[in-house]
């Protein structure tokens, strides 16, 4: 067996434990720390984003209201429309949440904003 650790990799001998995934305690807490960093720089950057599209829909909420608006005007803002944070049905529309600020897609495919 080899050791998990990414950067380790020695030859584990089976003597002691034949379940072990890691040579020494020093290995172990060494990835967990990684995998540990890893998980903080994902979850950083998906609230970045959430914070950014949040952005973006506040400031066409100030232009617009709630007012229908054709989607290609937030095509060059470049959205990702697959994040949202919560969902609700208002007014018998589907509503995807980012933060404070939500979007439903209307009959005439054009996107109506609200706020919470």
């Amino acid at each position: 067996m080899v050791c998990n650790y990414r950067f380790c990799k020695q030859i584990i001998s089976t003597y002691k434990n034949g379940n072990r995934r890691y040579c020494d305690q020093e290995c172990y807490e060494s990835e967990k720390r990684e995998r540990s960093k890893e998980n903080y720089q994902a979850i950083k950057q998906l609230l970045k984003e959430i914070k950014c599209t949040e952005s973006i829909f506040r400031n066409f909420y100030k232009l617009y209201g709630s007012t229908p608006i054709n989607p290609n005007i937030l095509k060059a803002e470049e959205i990702n429309w697959s994040l949202m944070t919560s969902f609700k049905e208002i007014d018998g529309q589907n509503v995807r949440f980012v933060g404070s600020y939500g979007y439903s897609k209307l009959e005439n495919n054009y996107i109506k904003l609200y706020k919470l």
